[in-house]
């Protein structure tokens, strides 16, 4: 197995720590994916971490349904204005 390498915490700088690994196969087959989670050894920074991106991730789901509501109005007034010729 490589050698992972030393990451330091985005918010305070320190090493972070191994936490846990697990493998899988994209859709049951392929090549073995190999996940390797870290975490900063300061738990209260870990904490401010795991909340700053629960909030981009959320932020990031609000723009995808965003998105795909335009692109789905855009398809229904195209398809009305198809209907009236």
């Amino acid at each position: 197995m490589q050698m992972q390498a030393e990451t330091p915490c985005i918010r305070c700088g320190k090493l972070r720590v191994f936490y846990r690994k697990w493998n899988y196969k994209a859709d049951g087959k392929g090549f073995l994916i190999t996940h390797v989670e870290s975490v900063c050894p300061d738990s209260e920074c870990q904490k401010v971490v795991d909340e700053k991106f629960a909030e981009m991730r959320e932020k990031r789901l609000l723009l995808e349904d965003k998105r795909k509501n335009v692109l789905l109005s855009r398809r229904t007034k195209k398809n009305s204005y198809k209907n009236l010729f």
